[in-house]
């Protein structure tokens, strides 16, 4: 893993360079207050938690508020060799080997997270779009 790449890679992504559904915003807001242990640990690899590198489509819990995001992806700029899978709370990290084709240009692989339950934004998002 290279973390100052990593980092710098993340400093150059703004948060109107991702995904503008309300769905990949609503969780922009709400995963790192959610989740401050997982952004500490992603933090400490380079990793922005608030700018995913894809995100698969959550599953909507009307009757409670809340949205499962089964698996968010980041990149990681380096080799994967001194990665090592782990488990914070009920959030499994690993190396993916299903994700789009990246437009970094060095040494990288993707990284899978989840499931990630995550509270609906009624107030700021219309999800029936």
């Amino acid at each position: 893993m290279d973390i100052e790449k990593t980092k710098v890679y993340y400093a150059n992504i703004k948060r109107e360079d991702i995904c503008g559904c309300n769905y990949c915003q609503n969780l922009i807001d709400e995963i790192k207050q959610a989740y401050p242990e997982v952004a500490a640990y992603l933090l400490s690899l380079g990793v922005n938690i608030e700018r995913p590198f894809e995100v698969f489509f959550p599953i909507e819990d009307h009757d409670n508020g809340y949205m499962d995001y089964p698996i968010v992806q980041y990149l990681i700029a380096g080799n994967s060799s001194d990665f090592k899978e782990t488990r914070i709370g009920d959030i499994q990290i690993g190396i993916s080997d299903c994700h789009p084709n990246a437009t970094y240009e060095g040494e990288h692989f993707i990284i899978d997270a989840g499931v990630f339950h995550i509270k609906c934004r009624y107030d700021k998002y219309d999800f029936n779009e």
